[in-house]
């Protein structure tokens, strides 16, 4: 997955580092094995479904990102987010993305991130109960 989550970031535009000083590959790493356990926890399997493959993909670019922002390794304002869309609905999930002029690029950062960090309603078909 930890190739998946890297191609993902290369097609929105995030460089990565490759020098050996360098946090991303830690903080890749982690944000896969976080996203993994949570969905493993949350589902009560020992693998990530198919089905969560994409989910699963979107949440360790999410908390990646979310974490080199915090750290203060991330510069919002460098990131384009010309080509996202305005508006996704599915269901009762509701996602306008800030790219109007209005919004700084920190809110537009926000919004993605909450969109990359789905809610665990995708969890539910794949949950197994246990005693």
């Amino acid at each position: 997955m930890l190739e998946k989550v890297k191609e993902r970031l290369l097609s929105l535009g995030v460089t990565l580092s490759n020098e050996p000083t360098s946090t991303d590959g830690y903080l890749l790493s982690f944000a896969v094995n976080k996203t993994t356990d949570h969905i493993k926890n949350q589902t009560n399997l020992d693998a990530i479904p198919q089905g969560l493959e994409h989910v699963a993909i979107d949440m360790a670019v999410g908390e990646f990102l979310f974490a080199k922002k915090s750290m203060g390794l991330l510069d919002v304002s460098s990131l384009d987010f010309s080509g996202v869309v305005k508006k996704v609905q599915d269901g009762d999930t509701d996602v306008e993305y800030a790219v109007d002029a209005k919004y700084s690029p920190e809110q537009k950062f926000e919004s993605f991130i909450a969109y990359l960090q789905h809610n665990e309603v995708d969890f539910v078909k794949y949950r197994v109960l246990t005693w």
